[in-house]
């Protein structure tokens, strides 16, 4: 243990801290509870943002795996997946689901049966309208890009499914949504249960009325963290343009053992990780997260740098 710019490194295990990439903390159960409890939800709020057709599900990989479902894959077929940066990487929540139908690729080829768009980060890819002159379904992943628009207005509204990761924006531990734009599929999708439709009805419905306060804090912590680390020779891996919501903040590095650093932080409690292809990491930026969270994450970078990880 030590004490470094007035935060404890490297404390005892059962002392960490935890913040996690999603806003939800444990203070939020009971907050939950009392939300749950009155009941109220608002059906016309809701379709304001997932349109006429959508459903809850238990998370954003089971949202998938019913969007999934519905085109009729085979064996042999290939997804064609598709992110903002380019990056090779693509997380094993996507892959995973579509390895139980088929196969994935990040090219198109004459096995392609489905373009999967995943919008990284809370940063939109931003040639969906050319997409659509291949003649594919096309599922766009929304999971950590919620209030993300790309700059032709079209991130939600080109492909057949949109799948949502509630935890991932809001302070809640459960839940996904499916949304349907294509009439095709339309009373085909299997509903997940009454519960979980209530639950996560009246949830969505309180924090939807908070989504202009949740912008503003995530793209002004983005700014607040990216004025610290640029002190360290550190970039932004994305520029945060004024229709995207960021959903972590990435910085790109140079020589630097980003794995080792990921042991660090994740031991003093922070969720975080390498983007595996390039010299990236990212960390938690949620609304949740104060100035002086910020400043323990920025101290924490900083005394790796200094000390390693001693």
């Amino acid at each position: 243990m030590n004490l470094y710019k007035g935060y404890i490194i490297n404390p005892e295990s059962f002392w960490q801290p935890a913040y996690r990439i999603s806003p939800f903390n444990t203070s939020f159960i009971s907050k939950n509870y009392n939300i749950i409890d009155a009941g109220i939800s608002d059906n016309d709020l809701l379709k304001s943002f997932f349109g006429e057709q959508y459903i809850f599900c238990e998370n954003g990989k089971h949202a998938i795996r019913l969007a999934l479902e519905q085109i009729g894959l085979e064996r042999n077929d290939e997804v064609w997946v598709i992110t903002t940066s380019g990056n090779k990487y693509i997380s094993s929540c996507v892959t995973n689901e579509i390895e139980k139908f088929c196969r994935w690729s990040r090219k198109k080829s004459s096995l392609t049966k489905l373009i999967f768009v995943n919008h990284e980060f809370g940063f939109c890819y931003n040639n969906l309208e050319e997409l659509k002159f291949h003649g594919l379904p096309i599922i766009e992943d929304r999971a950590l890009s919620f209030l993300s628009i790309d700059e032709k207005n079209q991130t939600g509204k080109i492909g057949d499914f949109v799948v949502y990761s509630l935890p991932k924006f809001f302070p809640i531990n459960v839940g996904g949504v499916l949304q349907y734009n294509n009439p095709l599929f339309y009373n085909k999708v299997k509903n997940t249960g009454d519960e979980i439709q209530h639950y996560l009805s009246a949830l969505l419905s309180h924090y939807l009325n908070e989504v202009d306060l949740i912008k503003d804090k995530r793209r002004n912590n983005y700014k607040y963290i990216s004025e610290l680390f640029n002190t360290l020779g550190f970039a932004s891996r994305f520029v945060l343009s004024e229709n995207e919501v960021p959903g972590v903040y990435m910085f790109t590095t140079t020589g630097i053992d980003l794995n080792k650093l990921k042991i660090f932080m994740q031991s003093n409690g922070i969720e975080s990780s390498v983007f595996y292809g390039e010299e990236a990491f990212f960390i938690p930026v949620h609304q949740e997260l104060n100035k002086e969270d910020l400043d323990f994450f920025f101290h924490l970078i900083s005394y790796s740098l200094n000390y390693g990880n001693q």
